[in-house]
Formats: C-alpha cells, structure tokens, sequence
C-alpha cells in the first residue's frame, strides 16, 4: 500500500487561383469541396457526414481588415476575433490602424489601438452593424457569454453587449455596465458553459512618486494581493441574471477547472499514476477515474459533466488528450504527436462537442517561452465528439494566433467558423503585370449532424453533472486549502487495490511512500476565455496556453504581462450574498442590451451607469455586522493557516 499526497489543483497563470480572384472582390462566395479538403496541414479534413457541403468564405478585407503583424499575434496579443452571436450571426472584431485623439486620462502604460467590430449574416455575408472601440492594451478584450451576449473589457470597465438583441433600439453595440469594478482586472476566466465568471484583481497602481511605490526593507507587504470574485451566470426571460458566490484572496492569479457544482481535485497516488475527485462547492466529494500520467494532468471541463485532460506518456515530449465523465470513467485516449504550444477551446456543450486549437511548433517549448517566427509551423484546430473523441473536422487556421479565438463553434455544433489566409494570383493584364496578394476571410464550414448515440450521450452527460445548489465557491475552495495533506487515508484506500493487482501480475520493487510536500499547481480552468486582461498583477507570459510538456497549460489561463504586485486589493464586485442562488438585500436590475441582472447583497455600493449593477465599495468593513464576509486566504500544501495572515479588504 503506498501513501499520496494532495495536490491542488490550481496553477499560476501565467481552389484554383480564379475561384480565389473572384472571392477577392464579392464580399462573400462559395468554395469548392475540393478547395477545402485538401491534406492535412495544408486545409481542412472533414469528418463523415460533411462531405459534399461546401464551406462558406467571407472575406474581410470588404470590411477594412488590414494585416496584422505576426509580432504582436505570436507574442499572445489579441487582435483578430471571430465569434457565434447564435447559430446564423457572426460578430468579428479586429485592428483597425488610424489617427487616435489624445484622451485626458490616459495611463502610463497604456498600448492603445482601435478594435472593429462586425456583426455578420450567414449565410449572405451582409454586415448589419459596425461599431470601434479603443482599448489600452493588447490583451484579451472580449468574451462570448452566450445567447447572444458578450462581455467586453476596456481597461478595467466590464460591460456587456447584445447585438442582435440592440439592434431594434438603433445601436446594435449599446453596452450596459456588468460591474463597477474599482480595481485592477489581471484576469477574466469563463465556464464551457458561459455559467461561471471569475474576476480576478489587485490594487490599482499608484502613480509614480505615490506611497504605493515606496518599499522598505523589513516592511511586511501583503501576502495574498490578488482577489479572486465568483459569480454564476444565469440566462432568465428577463435577461441576464449576475449572482455573486464568493471571493478568495491569493498570492497570484488563480485558475481552477470548475463548474458552476464544484471544481476537479487531483491527487497523486505515486508511480505516474493521478486520481481525479470532484469536489462539490456543497461539501459533497466525488471520487472519478484514475489516470496514468507521467506528467501533472491538466483539466479542461468541456460540459458540466465531462472534462478532457493533458497528460504525457514517459516523456514531456509524448503527450496524450483523454477525456472522462464524472461517472468515474475515463471516455477516451489519443495522442497529440506534434510539439505545441498555447491550446485554446471553443465549445458546443449542447451538442457534446469542443473545438481545440494549438500553435504547432518545429521543437518543444516552454509554455511561457517567448515564440520566435522561424520556430512556427501552424496552427491546428480539430472538433471532437467529446463522448467518443471522435475528430470531426481537423483545419488549420492563419494568421496563426497564439491567444486563439480565431476559430468559434456555432451553439448547436453544426458549425465551425476559422480564420484563414489565401494567396491570390492575379494573371497579367494589358496595362498591368501579374501579381500576387494574401485575402484573410472567415470560413464557415458544416460539421456533421448530432447521431442518436451522440444526442443520448449528451443527455446521459447533463444528467449524471452534480447539481449546482448555489453553495459559496469561497467557502468550498478554503475547504481544500486548509485541508491536512498528511491525512492520505482516501488515496490509500483507492490504490491500495490496484497495487495488489498490479503487484501480482508484474511483481516489482515497491517505491517509497510520496511523503514530500510540493509546491502548489494551478491548472488552467474549464473555460472558453481566459486570457488575462491588463499590466500588473497577472502572473504568467502573454498568451493563453499550455507548451509541449509538463508545463504545458490547459486552456483558460490567465496570461498577462508583469508579477503580481501589489498590497491590500478590495473586493471586486458584489461582495455579501448569502449561500444559495437567492438576492441578498439591495439587489437591483440592470436596464439596457442584454436585459443584465446583477445579485447582490448588504453592504454593496451602486455601480454607476445604466444597469444599477451592484458592487462591493471600499465603504464595506470585512466582519462587522452586516457587512460582507472576509474572503477567505487559499494556502499551499507547504503553508499552514499561521504562517500567513488573514489579509482583509481594504
């Protein structure tokens, strides 16, 4: 029998040439088949049941694209996104360079540039709406939280809009205020389903020569300077309902595979071998599969009741892509024999589907090493039958991305819209010679329809996912982290039995029992965006992402620029609500796209703007009457409760 020991299951974040001139001029067109499945590496490899229909192609240039610099895409910079606002609508936001006028409060650090945002018809290819932002980073600025919202960050100013859904008052991009957030965002992270919302802060830099900068040696600074706030989103006919469940204090930004029922819990049971728990925000412990691994494994959750994982086979090198229920068992196993960095997601939880994208590199790299051109070969996005891992489209997308989001699932997965360049050969004319150029479109291409084993599997899957009871996340995480990692009776138990089986069939030299404590791991969470937004405090390289080996991240971290820095963050937003899913007092309803809905509790401070969403202020006092509850501090496995102080908010 050998002993194991708990591991956390968070990480740091850290056709031909005249079919192709034609589609240069008409804002929309139609490929051939033969066109679009080519070889793969070179174009799309459909999967059964889809060939024959042709891919739509929608160029967009039309639309005042203009090439982007791979510099800034390789480095992890959102610049180019494409998105479902429902199964027959496309929203596509990308760099648009022009003159900018001087702003009055523009930072120190600010990178600004100009977002275009379309929103498409399909399958015409007319554009119905047109807006432009101005962002000050080159960070992740938009998230799809489904049925036809989005979430958009400018600076740390949250709002969501509703294109469709605005469109009849005459301003298609109309947003309304999510959160009055009064700190600096590092990370945003969004559940497969767009059902959980986790905003991460720290303290807003000072400006140069304030206090906030000065240090002194022998001075304490705050050991937990980032505020991680939860919130689960519901879809009502009233519009968007925001409720507050909770808030942690840590060292660093956090992401953690979660749902809006519980997160995954990992623990090591000692020669390569990993155990997955689902620990239930109620208190519930689920025990899943066992998983050999040379390698951490880390896990995505695709769908409230299933989640695929990254592991490796003897080597860092040789990695594998398996996905498990939360019935125990593990569904499937294949090998990702390419070396790759950066994986990303996009998902179709009704139909059972996810589509992972990975930059494909000529040697295995760090996850956060800095990408240089000459070392890219591609980027891949394949779509899986999460049930069965069965690949239904495999295509490649360009320019490549590291931050993804050039690639998007239609909500029911019937379809799959990448970003692509082609070169378009011009044939010499009279008064002109021949020439080439590159035409970037989105091409929107059909995926198979749902089986009946498939739809059976998707409605076995929503059945056997524990269901959300509306338990504070905040008081389920301080679970785990203050849990004894010496108490190892649990992992004992579940491998003691494999071993005696194993033991008689291959007779070994046991292994010593796994006694060491080992620094915490955070894993990327299950969630289609992720990447961080914003300067200091986040605490990975830019771009979201795993590398080709142990390291490698799953897709859902957080990644910006900068260490986490910082001291005393206050509450984020919405701090206060009692367990359960019910408003607390002084709850109030946002007006506006999007119908936004946002549950708060006593102590909370109006935000401002349309919408009246509410938010934690500074005002509040940490366990006075009344007043919200001290989010509590997540402690490693080498810490204990007193080797740090309970930090409060500010």
């Amino acid at each position: 029998m050998r002993s194991a020991e708990r591991v956390r299951v968070r990480r740091r974040l850290r056709g031909g040439a005249a079919a192709l001139a034609a589609c240069a001029l008409l804002s929309i067109c139609w490929m051939t088949t033969a066109g679009a499945a080519v070889a793969t590496g070179g174009g799309a490899s459909l999967g059964v049941g889809s060939e024959g229909e042709q891919p739509l192609r929608i160029p967009l240039e039309p639309m005042g694209f203009q090439t982007l610099l791979p510099e800034f895409l390789l480095a992890g910079a959102s610049s180019l996104t494409v998105d479902f606002v429902d199964n027959d609508h496309l929203l596509v936001t990308f760099n648009t360079r022009h003159l900018m006028k001087r702003e009055k409060d523009e930072q120190p650090d600010d990178d600004d540039r100009m977002i275009a945002a379309v929103l498409v018809e399909l399958p015409s290819g007319k554009v119905l709406a047109r807006t432009e932002w101005r962002v000050h980073d080159r960070l992740q600025y938009l998230w799809n939280l489904g049925h036809g919202r989005f979430l958009l960050r400018v600076r740390d100013q949250l709002t969501v809009i509703a294109p469709l859904q605005a469109m009849a008052g005459g301003d298609a991009f109309r947003g309304t205020p999510l959160l009055n957030v009064e700190r600096h965002v590092v990370a945003v992270l969004l559940s497969s389903d767009a059902d959980l919302l986790t905003i991460e802060t720290t303290r807003k830099p000072g400006a140069p020569g304030e206090a906030s900068d000065v240090s002194f040696a022998g001075m304490q600074t705050d050991t937990a300077p980032v505020q991680i706030n939860f919130y689960r989103l519901s879809d009502t006919p009233g519009g968007l309902v925001v409720a507050y469940a909770g808030a942690v204090r840590t060292q660093v930004a956090l992401a953690v595979p979660m749902t809006p029922a519980g997160f995954l819990d990992v623990l090591d049971g000692g020669r390569n071998r990993w155990l997955f728990n689902f620990d239930e925000h109620a208190g519930k412990v689920d025990e899943l599969a066992e998983w050999d691994t040379s390698c951490f494994p880390r896990a995505t959750f695709v769908g409230h009741g299933e989640f695929v994982a990254f592991g490796c086979r003897g080597s860092a090198d040789k990695i594998a892509l398996a996905g498990f229920d939360l019935k125990g068992e593990e569904m499937w196993e294949q090998g990702l024999y390419e070396s790759y960095v950066s994986p990303t997601f996009a998902f179709a939880p009704a139909a059972g589907r996810f589509a992972l994208g990975r930059t494909i590199v000529s040697a295995p790299l760090d996850a956060d090493a800095p990408l240089p051109g000459a070392a890219v070969v591609g980027q891949e996005v394949r779509v899986y039958q999460t049930h069965d891992g069965r690949v239904l489209l495999k295509i490649d997308c360009s320019p490549v991305e590291r931050a993804g989001q050039n690639f998007a699932l239609s909500p029911d997965g019937l379809r799959l819209a990448v970003v692509r360049q082609t070169v378009v050969r011009h044939a010499a004319t009279k008064t002109d010679d021949a020439y080439t150029e590159t035409s970037t479109a989105v091409e929107v291409y059909p995926l198979p329809a749902l089986t009946d084993p498939d739809r059976a599997a998707v409605k076995q899957a929503e059945q056997m996912a524990p269901t959300d009871t509306g338990a504070r996340i905040d008081a389920s995480l301080e679970r785990l982290s203050i849990e004894n990692s010496a108490d190892q009776s649990e992992v004992a138990r579940r491998t003691a039995a494999k071993d005696r089986q194993e033991t008689a069939a291959r007779p070994e030299p046991g292994n010593p029992a796994v006694t060491a404590k080992s620094a915490p791991s955070l894993i990327g969470l299950g969630g289609a965006g992720g990447v961080a937004a914003g300067g200091s405090g986040a605490a990975s390289a830019a771009g979201s992402g795993a590398g080709s080996g142990p390291g490698a991240e799953a897709a859902g971290t957080a990644s910006a620029a900068g260490s986490a820095a910082g001291s005393g963050v206050a509450a984020a937003a919405g701090a206060g609500a009692s367990s359960g899913k019910g408003a607390g007092a002084g709850s109030a309803s946002a007006s506006g796209a999007g119908g936004t809905t946002a549950t708060a509790a006593a102590g909370s401070t109006n935000a401002s703007g349309a919408g009246g969403t509410t938010a934690a202020g500074d005002d509040a006092v940490p366990d006075a009457p009344g007043a919200p509850r001290k989010p509590p501090t997540l402690y490693g496995p080498d810490e204990k409760p007193g080797d740090k102080p309970q930090t409060q908010t500010q």
